[in-house]
């Protein structure tokens, strides 16, 4: 039996809660909603891990102290940590044998999982040009190419391969009612001669992203505003590729919690390699910071290692 320690307030560690309880042979024992009360739980040696939400202010902080303790660490979504701090909690981490699983979604989306493996598998022949749209509600909190690229940066070199350059464009405003929103449009060329074009939108009544992969043998397309499974389209005749495919746009998110948690747990037994290491994240950031600079600069970013900015 797994036993698990939240880091989060009483009553907003529900959603981290319900997540875990769709993982076998795990039990939560405890709530530390200040870094003093966690400190103590993390020396209880009956602790295997630790589950960090994003409410925690200045979380690496919380990771650090639970990896001395030599407990593995897993973050909710949308915990925000620095490139420089995901580099130093790397390095603990490797030192200590400890396993940290920094904050994705899409590497434990059923769509884009699959849509992953079509591509590999050459559904799409030799891939040409890549779409990519993500937005989401004009109050979200943040750099447009952290909060809604960084996770399409890493999908797009887990699949694709390391990025050359970025180019990228960026505009505010004010809409009708006074509400601030955001427009981005993000050019990535990868090493294999990839192109790739992410439209990110902070002006959107709700979260909605789609893909459309061009390859020399076909395309694949997504919307998560249709409920129907990823569309195949070659020579011309759309189909529906017969792989047991999640047949509606998204799985919610408690099942996407779950998955990622039940997997890290298969990681820390030995059962399978973890998915998604920090390096890979740090990556990514290192991409929408790229990015981030191209839209100040006005001029493309060339990148060294897929993901350091020159």
């Amino acid at each position: 039996m797994w036993k698990v320690v939240i880091a989060d307030t009483a009553a907003g560690s529900t959603q981290q809660q319900c997540a875990w309880s769709g993982v076998n042979e795990i039990e939560i024992i405890g709530v530390a909603d200040n870094l003093a009360v966690f400190g103590e739980w993390v020396k209880d040696q009956e602790v295997d891990a630790v589950d960090i939400a994003p409410s925690v202010t200045a979380p690496e902080k919380w990771i650090e102290l639970a990896v001395e303790a030599k407990k593995h660490v897993i973050c909710d979504a949308n915990v925000q940590i620095g490139i420089e701090a995901i580099s130093e909690l790397q390095a603990i981490c490797e030192k200590q044998g400890i396993m940290l699983l920094l904050p994705n979604a899409w590497r434990f989306s059923p769509v884009y999982v699959q849509a992953r493996e079509h591509v590999l598998q050459g559904a799409i022949g030799k891939p040409g040009v890549i779409r990519m749209r993500r937005s989401a509600l004009p109050a979200t909190k943040g750099c447009i190419f952290d909060v809604l690229g960084a996770e399409v940066f890493d999908w797009l070199r887990w699949t694709f391969g390391d990025v050359l350059r970025v180019m990228a464009r960026s505009v505010k405003h004010m809409d009708e009612t006074g509400q601030a929103v955001e427009y981005a449009l993000v050019i990535v060329k990868h090493a294999d001669g990839t192109i790739a074009h992410i439209e990110l939108s902070l002006a959107e009544p709700e979260e909605r992203s789609s893909f459309e992969l061009t390859g020399a043998s076909g395309m694949l397309q997504y919307d998560s505003n249709d409920s129907q499974p990823i569309v195949w389209d070659m020579n011309r005749k759309l189909v529906q590729p017969d792989s047991g495919a999640e047949p509606f746009a998204d799985r919610a998110a408690a099942d996407r919690r779950s998955s990622r948690r039940a997997h890290f747990v298969r990681a820390v037994s030995g059962q399978e390699p973890l998915q998604m290491t920090p390096e890979d994240v740090r990556m990514a950031r290192k991409i929408a910071q790229a990015a981030r600079q191209s839209a100040e600069s006005g001029q493309p970013v060339q990148l060294m290692d897929g993901g350091s900015a020159k």
